[in-house]
């Protein structure tokens, strides 16, 4: 058992009493307009440790709302190693777009860290879509995530997601073994196979690479700074 789970569970609580609050204003017709998705609820095979991993969300509300995330993972075995809640204000300027404001905490081995988040995300076209998170953190370090992702149909069941990633920091940050620029880079494509409206499963391969002065970093310390792994999982729609 992970040996912060209270603190997780409290957590949660916190993150979901807020995302409410922050939908009240909406009115109640639209904060009853609650969806969400477990997007990866996968394992990661092969070279190096196995590793699991999860990524889910609830949105409530229309124009104006609150968006839930939570995500982690960990070497597969009894312990989480990271989990990563977010609650976000959330307004969407027009249908397949949204801009995003609050506060991230990351519950983790060697000290939890709280983050304020702006994000934006975008449908580009109708199968191709965009997000880009900046996160500042309590000590004042500026980071970023960035993914664009496809979603290409081959039948009625099987879709293709191929999808890439990229990580930055603004500084670098010795204490999370960042240096500044692009620090991470990340491939993968996911065949899903719907087996009904909300339920799905995969299977598909994932690259990541650490890049520049951070691959330097893990490098010293015996790193290779990059894996490929088959990936097996599953997702979820409500």
């Amino acid at each position: 058992m992970f040996p912060g789970l209270c603190k997780i569970q409290s957590m949660i609580r916190f993150l979901f009493i807020l995302a409410a609050a922050m939908s009240l204003p909406c009115g109640a017709a639209q904060a009853q307009q609650i969806s969400g998705e477990v997007d990866l609820f996968e394992m990661h095979l092969g070279s190096g440790d196995d590793h699991f991993v999860f990524d889910g969300e609830v949105q409530a509300g229309d124009r104006h709302g609150a968006t839930f995330k939570l995500s982690g993972g960990s070497d597969l075995g009894p312990r989480i190693d990271e989990v990563t809640a977010q609650a976000l204000y959330t307004f969407r300027p027009r249908e397949g777009a949204a801009l995003m404001a609050g506060v991230r905490h990351d519950l983790r081995e060697g000290g939890n860290l709280t983050l304020g988040v702006l994000a934006v995300t975008a449908d580009l076209g109708e199968i191709v879509s965009a997000e880009h998170f900046l996160f500042v953190s309590e000590d004042g370090d500026v980071t970023g995530e960035a993914m664009a992702l496809a979603a290409l149909p081959l039948s009625q069941k099987l879709t293709l997601e191929p999808r890439a990633e990229f990580a930055w920091s603004a500084q670098r940050v010795p204490g999370e073994e960042l240096a500044s620029g692009v620090t991470e880079v990340t491939l993968s494509a996911r065949l899903r196979h719907a087996i009904g409206p909300m339920v799905n499963v995969y299977l598909g391969a994932i690259h990541e690479r650490l890049v520049g002065g951070t691959r330097r970093i893990a490098r010293a310390r015996g790193d290779p700074g990059h894996v490929t792994r088959a990936v097996i999982g599953a997702g979820l729609a409500f």
